[in-house]
């Protein structure tokens, strides 16, 4: 709610009160959308404030409200602010070897993180929303993964060290790719082998690319093998699971979770209990199960008390995890009806709202 000067309103503007004139009649009913009558008949009875409604205060869901929120947008202004630091960093970097300091994309990340500590709203719950540029997807990817690691370390049980570790991993794990052409990268229709063959080839190249920076191994272990699969499906080596970097695995859930979840400019972003049923569906046997259960646990767990749409419309909050199948936990409607998602098969989460 605003205090709007009557000389400033604009047709469609929508009371918030009632407006009363001088004896006290009301003259404008509350929620009423105004226009140049109302407007007028407003200066007439000699009113000079009304309080209107705010754009948030339309919004309805908690995601749109989000959105349009003072928090968010102080999260994306500094966002911003780092992220053409980073891109920066990183062009000095590929273009003339200038190495990144760790110590400063430690700085990013709490500089973006700091402010919301104590905040109602999530740093996931914000990267939900955040629309960034195409042609700077992996500037934003990285540091989005970043961010994620830096948001979910402490669900793996890593110490400090360990979880500054896993930041820095996120950030470089997939530079590779810079050096891909990005019409390739970008290429909505099939790739031939050839080219698909090269967007594989950045892991190599990443690892490659970071010898000459003296960081922690397991950072150069995390490009090298964030797409090997514990049943030795993934590449660039075909590795099987004790053979692959703990970070790298994190990482692997990581990567494709936030490559899932964030918009493109061929698609939406994918709805997370999508993404944990993409999971369910195609993960397991592939990522480690330690990780990739706790994973789907935390995250489901993060949804506990927001409001989520069905696929038939209905609008529900989500109540209790099922842990035999994350993406259909316990539902409850607006008209206190409880939804086990697990045994309605023809039901399902398409949206959060």
């Amino acid at each position: 709610m605003e205090l709007k000067a009557v000389i400033a309103l604009t047709p469609g503007t929508v009371v918030a009160e009632d407006v009363l004139d001088h004896k006290g009649n009301v003259i404008v009913k509350k929620n009423t959308a105004l226009d140049k009558y109302l407007i007028q008949k407003l200066n007439i009875a000699n009113i000079t404030c009304i309080n209107v409604k705010e754009p948030e205060d339309f919004l309805t869901t908690y995601f749109e409200k989000i959105k349009v929120s003072r928090t968010f947008k102080q999260f994306y202004e500094i966002y911003s602010k780092n992220f053409f630091e980073y891109k920066d960093m990183m062009q000095k970097f590929l273009k003339e070897k200038v190495p990144i300091d760790p110590n400063r994309l430690y700085e990013i990340i709490d500089d973006i993180t700091s402010p919301f500590r104590h905040s109602k709203i999530t740093i996931l719950d914000m990267l939900t929303v955040l629309e960034t540029a195409e042609v700077d997807f992996l500037y934003t990817h990285s540091i989005n993964v970043a961010l994620i690691c830096n948001y979910t370390a402490k669900w793996f049980r890593l110490d400090e060290e360990d979880s500054k570790a896993l930041v820095l991993c996120g950030f470089f794990y997939d530079i590779g790719k810079f050096v891909i052409p990005q019409d390739i990268l970008l290429r909505q229709g099939r790739l031939s082998d050839e080219e698909f063959d090269l967007i594989k080839s950045h892991a190599v190249k990443g690892y490659q690319m970071l010898q000459m920076y003296d960081i922690d191994e397991r950072i150069k272990l995390c490009a090298l093998m964030h797409h090997e699969r514990i049943d030795g499906s993934g590449y660039p080596k075909g590795l099987v699971d004790e053979q692959i970097n703990q970070f790298a695995k994190i990482i692997a859930i990581l990567d494709s979770y936030e490559a899932m979840t964030s918009y493109r400019s061929y698609r939406a972003p994918l709805c997370p209990f999508k993404v944990i049923e993409i999971f369910e569906k195609d993960g397991y046997g592939k990522y480690d199960t330690g990780c990739y259960m706790t994973f789907l646990e935390r995250m489901v767990e993060e949804y506990i008390g927001k409001e989520v749409q069905l696929n038939d419309g209905t609008v529900c909050v989500v109540v209790l995890i099922n842990k035999q199948r994350y993406s259909r936990p316990m539902v409850k409607t607006e008209d206190g009806k409880y939804i086990d998602l697990a045994s309605q098969k023809n039901l399902s989460i398409v949206a959060l709202v």
